[in-house]
């Protein structure tokens, strides 16, 4: 996994964060639940992104693969290493959503 490509994905667990923050802050008079729901909907764009990062890197490595600059062990190695950081930030993703759920809210 490349730099950028973690950069990618540190942005998007970030960007998720900041997003869930000002909608859990939002004024608008939302039930706790209406509002979890959007939290929750949030999660899956920034999730959907990570998988977006997933495949791009992978695909690249494959095709390091098919050009002969990466050995069979590195291309292995490399997709362990973008698989388990892809879940790792969904899993952070995860967590943070679930800050918000609605018996939370209402406290």
């Amino acid at each position: 996994m490349n730099i950028k490509s973690k950069f990618d994905t540190e942005l998007t667990v970030r960007s998720f964060d900041y997003v869930e923050s000002q909608l859990a802050r939002s004024p608008a008079a939302l039930a706790p639940s209406a509002q979890y729901e959007q939290i929750l909907s949030e999660a899956e764009k920034h999730r959907s992104a990570l998988r977006m990062v997933q495949r791009d890197v992978l695909e690249m490595v494959e095709q390091g693969v098919r050009e002969q600059t990466l050995t069979k062990a590195e291309f292995h190695r490399l997709r362990e290493a973008v698989v388990q950081t892809i879940a790792q930030a969904q899993q952070a993703i995860t967590h943070i959503a679930a800050q918000y759920a609605p018996h939370k809210l209402a406290a």
